[in-house]
């Protein structure tokens, strides 16, 4: 029997990047991060994962609030390759731009359910594509631009002295998220499914030197966990960034995945559960985690979990548990 398709996800700690440099710019990273429902915590949890809005959203208000309307292109072309996980494994394994390429390909799919990435090669050209696996509810212009800026550095990397940025093409949903003629190339408006660069195929069989291609000594991937496949534990998965939020319903849910309530709740059904069930599941989980394993004063876990005041946490708590929060505490936490 198979799985039911999962809902399209983004591991949440891609934007570190992102964030570095709103920090780096004393922008205010912070409100940036609650303008879109997130702290600062879930985004260096690896095992985060949660919709493409939430991070398309960031993106464009975090190039709001820098007042930069290039931002993610400005990040984009001084990536840290050696610590941003789909570039780590790809760079320092293969001889050529092509196997570069493939390599990276593969190493992205564990990073997002969101968007798929493919490589077309002809005679003489090829074509690198992102494209994204459901409908925009926005312009992911910073996002195309964050992606292109890397992608074309890299490519103009891999092909060395052979790079003319008269042979390059970019199509990206919003030209505007980047300078005019960047780094030289044809810039074109496409759609919000995704951005294509297109190249000279020779470039493909450059050979490079995977220690002078990341430029960054110190290579580390992350340890973080698989991308969830089914539906049920993609639901679970985006949930976890916004168990504090207080008003955690139907249609915000259903908005964070770009689908109608009715669609989500009839998915649900048919996996036997329903939101609420799922969120006081998840809410049941963390607090006991939280008890056993840490000493934070349970008025920071009731907060935490989205609580007004610790009474309705521990009524709540009772409810799951049969127990208070401080008994359970007594009787359960490790040394």
């Amino acid at each position: 029997m198979t799985s039911k398709p999962g809902l399209p996800l983004v591991r949440l700690s891609l934007l570190l990047p992102i964030v570095e440099e709103l920090d780096r710019r004393r922008v205010g990273t912070d409100a940036v991060l609650a303008s879109s429902g997130l702290v600062r915590a879930t985004v260096r949890d690896q095992d985060v994962f949660v919709p493409p809005i939430v991070v398309h959203r960031f993106l464009e208000e975090a190039a709001d609030a820098a007042q930069d309307p290039y931002l993610c292109a400005r990040v984009g072309e001084s990536l840290d390759d050696s610590n941003w996980p789909p570039l780590v494994d790809a760079a320092s394994r293969a001889k050529n731009l092509g196997g570069f390429l493939i390599r990276f390909i593969r190493a992205a799919k564990d990073e997002a359910s969101s968007a798929r990435h493919s490589l077309e090669i002809g005679p003489d050209l090829a074509e690198f594509r992102e494209r994204r696996t459901s409908e925009q509810e926005i312009a992911p212009a910073q996002n195309d631009a964050f992606t292109a800026a890397y992608t074309l550095r890299l490519i103009r990397r891999g092909a060395g002295s052979t790079w003319n940025s008269d042979e390059v093409s970019l199509t990206v949903c919003d030209p505007a998220a980047l300078p005019d003629r960047y780094l030289g190339v044809r810039i074109a408006r496409g759609d919000r499914m995704g951005m294509t660069v297109r190249f000279p195929s020779a470039w493909l069989l450059q050979p490079f030197d995977s220690q002078v291609f990341l430029e960054v000594p110190g290579s580390r991937s992350h340890d973080g966990l698989e991308l969830p496949s089914g539906f049920l534990e993609s639901v679970r998965r985006a949930l976890q960034p916004h168990l504090n939020a207080e008003g955690l319903s139907v249609d915000f849910v259903a908005r964070l995945f770009g689908t109608s309530r009715q669609s989500l709740q009839r998915r649900l059904r048919a996996n036997g559960t329903t939101l609420s069930a799922e969120i006081h599941r998840l809410k049941k989980l963390r607090a006991i985690e939280a008890l056993t394993r840490t000493n934070r004063p349970i008025t920071d876990i009731a907060a935490s979990l989205g609580f007004q005041n610790p009474t309705s946490f521990t009524r709540a708590f009772r409810s799951w548990t049969g127990e208070s929060p401080r008994a359970y505490r007594k009787t359960r936490q490790a040394p």
